[in-house]
């Protein structure tokens, strides 16, 4: 017979197991089904099969377990504000459970297991963090008084696109911009200038096909931040895709007196962008309220808008009016 405390180092080990398990599925099914991020899906899935088997001889029968006379059992758990919270709650549940496993069955797996698992926290709940785009206007300007008047509109996103001022001005705007962008829960998006992205803590860098690699960007800005790239054709997009960006830039549709150097690729890259492009894309270059309507036939999801600024009430309702149909 075993004796009380051999029994109840084996219900606390039994809980724990169980404990760590259901922490790391929780966060594999988001990493899966949502983030669809297939190497910290992997790895947490084995993650959670070496736990499951690794005290097989104390826990093959469940003798110990004992649920009608654990404090804790049958309580409610939690309601989660949020995805981040859900994933930060679950972390620490895991975290909390190898380390009582160290404590407990002193097998060094769970102190390797647990380091591994603290690698994981930043990697998934970072990529959490990152804005996502709602269908809708993503507004370009330069001026201040334009970008902050869409986020009282609640734009999609918001980009700084200053061409001309001294880089210390434009940094003047972004550090104006971006606690306001969070507070509208808008993103903030700086076009080009990788420096005042993160000296402004913005959410996200817009590039050209000129700029620096994708992959560069993302380890410098890491990967709680949007990366949009500019792309004039389904070639460009394709390995933008592939490089990490997380939306395209498509265009310019129509020629636009804000980038006259651009020539306007109409609409051949539309008509295969739906079976080709996964990510978002934003469709760019003479947006306004006439012209979307020839863009109907593509069903939208985003669009640019830049001259066109006043119009941008009346050009959500039409996006938003096909997203519902």
């Amino acid at each position: 017979m075993l004796s009380s405390m051999n029994y109840i180092y084996r219900q606390i080990i039994d809980a724990n197991i169980n404990r760590v398990c259901e922490g790391l599925r929780v966060i594999e099914d988001y990493t899966r089904f949502s983030s669809q991020q297939k190497s910290a899906t992997d790895t947490l899935a084995r993650l959670r099969k070496q736990i499951s088997h690794s005290e097989t001889e104390h826990v093959r029968n469940l003798l110990p377990r004992n649920t009608g006379h654990d404090l804790r059992a049958g309580e409610v758990p939690a309601k989660r504000p949020d995805i981040v919270s859900l994933l930060k709650a679950n972390f620490k549940r895991v975290q909390e459970g190898l380390r009582v496993l160290e404590e407990y069955a002193g097998n060094p797996l769970y102190n390797a297991i647990r380091y591994q698992v603290y690698n994981l926290e930043k990697e998934v709940i970072l990529r959490a963090m990152r804005p996502t785009l709602d269908p809708g206007v993503y507004l370009i300007s330069h001026d201040l008084k334009i970008l902050e008047q869409g986020l009282k509109w609640k734009v999609s996103a918001i980009q700084l696109r200053d061409k001309t001022s001294p880089k210390q001005i434009i940094l003047k705007k972004a550090l104006s911009l971006a606690p306001k962008a969070k507070r509208a829960g808008v993103p903030f998006i700086v076009n080009d200038h990788l420096d005042i992205a993160l000296a402004s803590d913005a959410d996200g860098l817009h590039t050209g096909q000129d700029d620096l690699d994708l992959v560069t960007i993302r380890k410098l800005l890491g990967p709680h931040k949007l990366i949009g790239r500019s792309s004039h054709n389904l070639k460009q997009g394709l390995a933008a895709q592939a490089a990490g960006a997380d939306y395209l830039g498509i265009g310019p549709i129509w020629s636009t007196p804000t980038k006259p150097e651009g020539k306007a690729i109409g609409f051949q890259y539309l008509r295969v962008v739906k079976k080709n492009i996964r990510i978002p894309y934003v469709i760019i270059g003479g947006v306004n309220l006439k012209s979307i309507k020839q863009l109907a036939q593509f069903r939208p999801r985003h669009v640019a808008v830049i001259s066109a600024w006043r119009e941008i009430p009346n050009i959500t309702k039409l996006l938003l009016k096909r997203e519902e149909q």
